[in-house]
């Protein structure tokens, strides 16, 4: 099966010198019959040029040179629209991701797999060279995107498919993403992680902006008629979260009231019980699984979530009220809607995967 290799390129005059070399010795020690496409988004700094000349020496190297910076999703789109191959691939050009792992995941779609993902979120595979605000930007993506499929690592630029499964499938994502529109929008019934180590960039700039933030927020919404369950998962949720508050209220007011309880403890007894009924009811009804099904474990998930929701919940009541001077109750609804949305989140990707 032949493979077509996809990299994206802006700016990356010294990065593609060394990649393409690269590539060609990794397929050469493979056996691995390839072509490389590169589509440049019309780099200032001369990568376009760069290619021109590589292609000279390296007859299974393509390029598509664009107008303007149109963006890496895009890019790929375009690249899937000259390829020759049965496998499609993308690897980003800035030597971040490990080369030699391609073999491996070729003979994985080779063989019996739909899509093979190079992971940095499975066991094995890890990240070197970031700072805590863009892992903490990335594990924050990743979790929203677990929410709409079921792997590790649904943003990894770095990945192998079969060609039939991309084929007249509409793919139009935004920003530099696209792994996740895929993941939604193809049938694919076998998904393999490989782990990889994800080593930041030594030359050029990161491409990330404030502005892929926008764009991927805005594909996570365009998902949602390609995901109804997980709508009606969200709302099912939240009307348990409701009855949940109603139980709570009802159960301090019996025991503060009537049985003369103390009421702090009489919260507690009615957090728990509220709890434990959210817990049953989302278990059987919103994420329809039997109630018996690892329900120790399953309990002890559902609270750690619950628990940090309302710590959440709090963290942010007290900033916007006390910070931003946003009056109390405004401030309560808005806390309300954020842990609500982490309530969900962890439950839906952790407690009931």
């Amino acid at each position: 099966m032949k493979l077509s290799l996809i990299i994206p390129t802006y700016n990356e005059k010294e990065n593609i010198q060394k990649l393409i070399p690269s590539l060609g010795q990794e397929f050469a020690q493979s056996n691995i019959d390839a072509e490389i496409i590169i589509v440049d988004d019309n780099s200032p700094d001369g990568t376009g040029k760069v290619i021109e000349e590589l292609k000279k020496k390296y007859q299974n190297l393509k390029v598509i040179h664009r107008i303007g910076k149109l963006g890496l999703s895009s890019a790929v789109v375009e690249g899937f629209q000259v390829t020759t191959g049965d496998i499609f691939g993308v690897i980003d050009a800035d030597l971040s991701h490990p080369i030699e792992k391609i073999s491996q995941m070729y003979a994985l779609v080779a063989g019996n797999a739909d899509l093979v993902i190079g992971s940095r979120y499975v066991k094995g595979g890890k990240i070197e060279g970031w700072n805590l605000y863009r892992k903490i930007l990335s594990f924050g993506a990743t979790l929203l995107a677990r929410v709409f499929v079921n792997v590790k690592d649904p943003m990894s630029g770095f990945f192998l498919i079969r060609k039939e499964l991309v084929v007249d499938k509409e793919i139009n994502p935004k920003g530099f993403k696209i792994l996740l529109e895929l993941l939604v929008k193809t049938e694919y019934k076998n998904v393999v992680e490989v782990p990889i180590t994800f080593v930041n960039r030594v030359e050029g700039k990161s491409k990330a902006e404030i502005r892929e933030i926008v764009y991927f927020l805005q594909n996570l919404i365009g998902y949602l008629p390609y995901r109804k369950e997980i709508v009606w998962q969200f709302l099912k949720f939240s009307f348990v979260g409701l009855i949940g508050t109603f139980i709570n209220i009802f159960i301090l007011y019996i025991l503060t009231e009537y049985a003369r309880i103390y009421y702090l403890i009489s919260a507690l007894c009615a957090f728990l019980v509220a709890l434990s009924t959210n817990f049953i009811f989302n278990k059987i009804w919103t994420f329809g699984e039997k109630i018996s099904e690892q329900i120790e474990k399953k309990y002890v998930n559902f609270f750690l979530v619950s628990t940090s929701a309302l710590s959440v919940n709090l963290f942010f009541l007290y900033i916007l009220t006390e910070f931003l001077g946003i009056y109390y109750i405004i401030s309560g609804i808005l806390a309300i809607g954020i842990s609500l949305m982490i309530n969900f989140i962890g439950n839906k990707i952790w407690t009931f995967r």
